[in-house]
């Protein structure tokens, strides 16, 4: 009987949580028309430490915010129609930040904001674009951020 009363402790005590890991985050896979380009973007985070923004796109502003709980914010903005990007995976917003990650990536929220369980999802925003003097605002997510293995930022080239 004690063996029971053994194994019912064990699977009700949590689980181990894995080590933290880090990463270099990119932005890719932006869903982009012809003659649209990329103005800025804005990615609420949950459960990621922001430890250094690796490079700054010419002319651009990139803020990485994390908070003493486990929200943050990871923004950027071009400063001027010429410094927009025309692609769906520019290379200026390769390897842009250093993360530390604690657990493995939420991909949806879990409840509803408010809820009394809510755990939003890792990585949640919006691109700006911009056509035809017309602003269009699309969806960011995990699916949008490509996270590579690493200990630092990658060293700047000549």
């Amino acid at each position: 009987m004690n063996w029971v009363l053994a194994v019912a402790l064990a699977a009700a005590a949590p689980a181990a949580v894995d080590h933290p890991k880090t990463y270099l985050a990119s932005i890719t896979g932006v869903p982009i028309k012809p003659g649209e380009r990329i103005e800025g973007f804005s990615i609420s985070t949950w459960g990621v430490t922001f430890n250094a923004v690796c490079q700054i796109p010419f002319g651009w502003t990139i803020k990485a915010e994390s908070s003493a709980t486990p929200e943050g914010v990871l923004e950027g903005e071009a400063s001027l129609g010429t410094t927009w990007l025309n692609e769906a995976n520019p290379k200026p917003l390769h390897d842009l930040v250093l993360i530390t990650l604690y657990q493995a990536v939420q991909r949806r929220d879990v409840g509803k904001e408010g809820a009394s369980v809510y755990i939003p999802s890792t990585f949640k925003g919006k691109a700006r674009l911009w056509a035809d003097d017309a602003e269009r605002k699309v969806p960011l997510s995990y699916i949008n951020i490509r996270l590579t293995p690493a200990t630092h930022c990658p060293v700047a080239g000549p």
